[in-house]
Formats: C-alpha cells, structure tokens, sequence
C-alpha cells in the first residue's frame, strides 16, 4: 500500500515539473535570437528597429510583438510609460510586408482591446522554417527629463509578449554631441558603454526585459522631454503597497467592529458597575450574601465567563462550579444527612443543571428500596468510571457547564440590571480579601447546618487559587467520599483540557 502511494506521489511530481517543458516543447517557434536598435533623436522620440529570428518547429499562422502599456496594474514604472508607438513598419525576410487586417505576408498594428499592450501581427504562415522578421517603429514620450538627466527607461520585452526569446541584444544610441563622460545606467545594470551607444543583453529572457540609461540633456531641442517625478513615482508605490494589504486593512476594521460593537457594550457595563463597587467597598460598605434569586455557580459564571484567551483557567472551575451545584442541592434539600450517609431525593421543576446534578449522582448511588444513598462506596465507583472512560467524565462536565446560565441581558442592558452586578462583585471582592478560603469538606458541613451558598463563607470556595486543593477530605462517610469523588472528577477533567 505504501510503495503505491510513493509511486503515485512522485508521478505527480513529475508530472508538476514536466508540464512547464511539456509546454514550452509543444510551442510552434523558438525565437533564436533578437537584435534591438533604439536611436534616440533630439525631439525626444526614439526610432527602433527590431531583427527577430524565429525558427518555426510546427505550423503557425503569425507573430505577435506586443509592447505594454502603462497601468495601474501593469509591470511598468512611471519611468517606463511613454505616450504612444507610431510610424510602424514590417519586414518579413527582407521583404516590406504591407498593412492588412488579414491576407499572407501582411500585418497589422492596434491597440489591444483591453487596452494592456499595442500590438503587431504579423500574418506569415510558416512551419518548419527559420524567419527573419524587421519591425520599425517610433516611440514617443520614453525620453524623460529625471534629476537633471535625460533618462531613457522602457520595457522592450513586457509581460503580454507571449513568447521565451534567446539571446537578446538592445543597442541604445545617444543623441550626437551628447558628453560620452556623462552616460551611466543604474548600478545593478551590467550594460556596456561604448562611445555614444549602450548595449544590454540577456542570454535568455522569459518574463520581462527593460533597459535604463541616462545622459546629458543638452542635445534635446527645448521642450522636447516628458517630465517625470520621482515623487509620483513613490506615490503609485505608496498607492499599490497600500491596495495590497486593503484586504487584510478591511478585516482588522471589521474585527475592531466585532469588539467595539457587540464585546465591548458589555465589558463597559461591567467596567463602570465594578468601579462603583470598589468606591462602595472604599466607604466600607459591606455585602456578605448574593442578590436576588440568583445561584452561586449563575454568579460565578456571570462574574467569569468562559475565556477564549486562557480556556484552561476555565477549565479548572468547573469542577468547583460542579460541587458547588451540589452544596446548591443540598441547601435546597434535595441532598440530606442521614447517619453516616447522604440521601439523594428527587426535585421537581428545577433548574436543568441541578437536574443534571442530581441524576449523576444517582447513576453512582447505591440504591436501597426506593433510596439513592451516597456511602463510602460512592468514590471507589466515581473513580473507577474516571479511570475507565475518562472521556465520558470530561464530557459530562462540559455539558453540565454549559447548563448553568450566564448572565442575562438585562444585567447589562438596565441600569437595575447593572445594580445587580455590582453587588455581586462586591461579593467577589469580599470573597477574594479572605486569606483562607474554605474547603469543600467544610462548605459541605456548614451547608448543612444551615448556611446559604450565596454567602461568602462559602462563595469563597470558588476562588481558591489551587481548586484541586478543596476535595481533600478523610473518614469513611458518604461525604468524605463526595469529596474524594469530586477530587478524582476534577483530575479527569482538567488532564483532558
């Protein structure tokens, strides 16, 4: 199986690296070499002349000289555009071809219909054979007027032209009575000067090929140059740097949006009830109970809602927040003492993660007569579960997480709302400044002597720093071993985070 896959693999490489040869094989003509006269008059227009010689492999019914045109999206520079290409003449094998939208051996010269390039065809049938093509024109505009220079700058061979040309050769002439001292082309440029001509070649060109070359500019009749600015120059880079990265602009305004338009209404609510109650608490006003008809793990989970950034923070409470729900079941009597062991009963029209609470619990309780008891056998059957499907236990946490409501619009939408909030971070605050906080063995015990969960003695016990700390617990009742079950519970859950 694996040797077929490897085989499959590398015929697909192969295939990738073959079909560009593949292709450039199957082209009907190898352009062998090009020669490129520019002679450049003292109006500013530059006369070219061009030898192509094109070996036909296949058949083919024409050649195309394509020049590009300047554009917002087109590989030429500022420096590069020109104003326009006229007086255009063809040779084909020495012979003057004449201008003809159609027949053998003519041409025709146009503006592309899309506007990117202007653009000779050359109609010559041909297969089989080496061609010379002789293609004259005049450029206009190319010669520009740059930092006290004159500078010709211009793509002889741009990204419409459809063809791979070998050994290309462009020959600039300067104008006569130009100081031969004062030609020079950009640094990187491995052009050769020679008197009054530059020439530029390339062994092979596949993409573009532009040339550059600047000299004195008092040969040129008054008027004769373009202009051209540097500054603009920089600008259209700005401009095109800019259009690039728009896309990833757009989506950092939107996700700024998202922020400020539907988190941060609610982190602003929260922010000012909480400076509210930090001055209440600095007047040494005092709360040591929650407000309302609201739980403490609903408190817990409106004061702290679950973290994107650090959803492991969150992971460690919800086993806390699981038996704090079971210090909420037997504060309302559906968990009560009895001896040695704690009775599971059976609430009516609660809420769903109470439910959920109790219908765990008594998947584990030993069950006598029509009893859910929870004896010192409760941990070992806890553990056991943990151990054995540690992914049921994990999941069943979430789940029950995901029941206990958060916090409702109107805590943030009134201000009666926001009130509320503010006095249960009061209780945060207070919980927070206890120096010991409480252990479940101990809620449990002052829970069932009467105490509220909603009072900071025993909200407290969601903030201990090490949650897994608060399950230590020792003795042989049914509520050491709640303890020692929650304990294991807690291990399963937060490993599998």
């Amino acid at each position: 199986m694996k040797k077929s896959i490897y085989s499959f693999l590398l015929i697909f490489v192969l295939i990738v690296v073959m079909l560009p040869l593949a292709a450039g094989a199957a082209s009907s003509e190898i352009i062998d070499n090009a020669e490129i006269d520019a002679v450049i008059n003292t109006d500013g227009t530059v006369n070219v002349t061009e030898k192509w010689t094109v070996s036909y492999i296949n058949a083919a019914d024409s050649f195309f000289r394509k020049f590009d045109i300047y554009s917002s999206d087109s590989a030429l520079t500022l420096l590069q555009k020109y104003d326009e290409i006229k007086d255009v003449s063809v040779k084909i094998d020495g012979n003057t071809a004449p201008e003809s939208p159609d027949g053998v051996n003519t041409y025709s010269f146009m503006k592309a219909a899309d506007g990117k390039s202007y653009d000779i065809v050359i109609n010559c049938p041909s297969a089989q054979i080496t061609r010379e093509y002789e293609v004259s024109y005049t450029i206009c505009g190319a010669v520009k007027k740059n930092s006290g220079d004159a500078d010709f700058s211009f793509m002889f061979i741009g990204k419409t032209f459809p063809y791979t040309s070998n050994n290309v050769t462009v020959t600039v002439h300067v104008p006569e009575g130009t100081d031969a001292e004062r030609i020079g082309v950009p640094g990187d440029s491995d052009a050769v000067i020679d008197g009054n001509t530059v020439k530029f070649t390339a062994k092979r060109v596949y993409d573009t090929f532009a040339i550059d070359t600047y000299f004195e500019d008092s040969a040129f009749e008054p008027g004769a140059l373009a202009s051209y600015s540097s500054m603009a120059e920089s600008m259209k880079k700005a401009k095109d740097a800019v259009v690039d990265v728009l896309p990833y602009i757009a989506a950092v305004i939107f996700v700024i949006a998202v922020i400020l338009f539907v988190l941060m209404p609610d982190r602003l609510v929260r922010f000012s009830a909480e400076k509210r109650a930090l001055k209440r608490v600095s007047a040494n006003e005092q709360t040591d109970c929650l407000p309302g008809d609201i739980s403490a793990c609903q408190a817990y989970k409106i004061l702290m809602p679950a973290s994107r950034v650090k959803p492991k923070s969150t992971s460690k409470k919800v086993p806390a927040l699981f038996a704090m729900a079971v210090l909420e079941c037997i504060e309302k009597g559906y968990i009560i003492a009895d001896d040695d062991k704690l009775i599971v009963g059976t609430p009516d029209n609660e809420s769903a993660y109470i439910l959920s609470v109790i219908n765990f619990l008594k998947t584990f309780c030993e069950k006598s007569g029509n009893r859910y008891v929870i004896d010192k056998t409760f941990a070992e059957k806890v553990a056991a579960e943990c151990s054995m499907r540690y992914d049921v236990m994990a999941n069943y946490l979430a789940s029950f997480y995901s029941l206990i409501p958060g916090a409702d619009k109107k805590i943030f939408s009134k201000k009666a709302g926001s009130a509320v909030y503010e006095d249960i971070y009061m209780l945060k605050i207070a919980a927070a400044e206890m120096k010991k906080k409480p252990s479940f063995a101990e809620c449990l015990a002052n829970v069932s002597d009467g105490a509220k969960t909603g009072e900071v003695s025993v909200f407290a016990m969601l903030f201990a720093s090490q949650s897994d700390k608060i399950f230590a617990a020792s003795g042989s009742d049914g509520a050491t071993a709640l303890c020692n079950a929650l304990s294991a519970m807690f291990s399963v859950y937060v490993k599998s985070k």
